[in-house]
């Protein structure tokens, strides 16, 4: 069976290049949206996402790597699969410099070279045992889960606002005025009342059965396979939405990547399947020791450590030395992506 050629896109900062902070200062004053210098910490373990890739995908076809045009400087340029992306190089010029993550994530099919199957990476995605690109891709389609949702409830804190929440909610309103939900599912009977649901998922799916909205879907803060076409489809569609989700700074309201995925679900491009086990960390002290034992459990494939504005800075900076530890002891090998 011949396989699908799959490409990696991982996005990363430098905040501490001196251009960028330069930049960084001055629009903060000139614009609105969430601008907590927490939101663009660097964690130094970014090396260890490569090493991770080379040991447990080293099928992969290119690594993309995108970032605002600072690299880091142990990367091997000269890496045969790796490619290096700078905004510039395809977010359009009126859009840059931009510091809102959703703008350098919807533009990116626009990537020179980038093939139809691309899995999409966060720098603090982090595969934790081998995958295989069956995983990801099979019969040409991204493996997903369209397990439903009626809990998509906003939330808000003084930290960081409203969060995701807002933005799914603006997805979900998107793709309403597209599809209708019931015509969806009679194209494909067996992806929306599926065992790979589950139990709950399928009961639900059936309560549904004459809903023409989607109510929404489960979230799911990992690295996520896409079709380029579909990004390219949704564009030609809801250009004016997209571009105006596109801000210098993120803005509580606005389409976000999750938008290609239901875009996928509601065009029924994706292979139904249940996902592996992923895990997701929210920086605090209290969960150093719940991250480590994660890394050493070879069932959990993917493991996400996210930074939020509700992990103080005296809180981060420790956490930040603790994880280099456990991924130097989980990664000790560099890898042919460093010098």
């Amino acid at each position: 069976m011949k396989r699908d050629v799959i490409d990696f896109v991982v996005t990363w900062l430098d905040s501490s290049d001196k251009e960028w902070q330069r930049q960084y200062t001055y629009y903060k004053e000139q614009c609105t949206g969430r601008k907590e210098a927490a939101r663009f910490r660097n964690m130094d373990i970014f090396r260890y996402w490569f090493r991770a890739v080379e040991q447990y995908a080293p099928w992969v076809n290119k690594v993309f790597l995108v970032t605002n045009g600072t690299f880091p400087k142990w990367i091997n340029e000269e890496h045969p699969k790796l490619v290096l992306v700078k905004h510039s190089d395809y977010i359009p010029a009126e859009f840059l410099p931009t510091f809102n993550s959703c703008a350098i994530e919807l533009f990116l099919h626009k990537i020179e070279g980038l093939s139809e199957h691309f899995v999409y990476f966060n720098d603090d995605f982090f595969l934790n045992a081998p995958v295989l690109p069956e995983m990801f891709f099979r019969d040409g389609l991204p493996c997903d889960n369209n397990a439903e949702s009626m809990q998509n409830v906003p939330i808000y804190s003084e930290q960081d606002g409203y969060g995701i929440y807002m933005s799914i909610l603006a997805n979900l309103g998107v793709i309403n005025a597209h599809f209708d939900r019931r015509k969806t599912v009679r194209q494909s009977l067996r992806r929306w009342y599926g065992w790979h649901l589950g139990r709950r998922g399928l009961q639900l799916s059936l309560l549904l059965r004459h809903y023409r909205k989607f109510p929404g879907f489960n979230w799911r803060h990992f690295e996520q396979p896409f079709l380029k076409s579909v990004f390219e489809e949704a564009w030609r569609k809801e250009p004016e939405r997209l571009l105006a989700s596109c801000n210098r700074f993120r803005e509580d309201v606005q389409l976000n990547p999750y938008f290609f995925r239901y875009w996928q679900f509601a065009t029924n491009r994706f292979y139904p399947v249940r996902l592996y086990k992923s895990i997701i960390f929210n920086l605090r002290l209290s969960k150093l020791d719940k991250m480590e034992r994660a890394l050493q459990l070879t069932e959990i494939i993917s493991i996400c450590l996210n930074d939020t504005a509700n992990c103080p800075d005296e809180e981060f900076e420790v956490i930040n030395r603790e994880l280099q530890r456990m991924l130097e002891g989980k990664f000790p090998t560099k890898s042919s992506f460093e010098k």
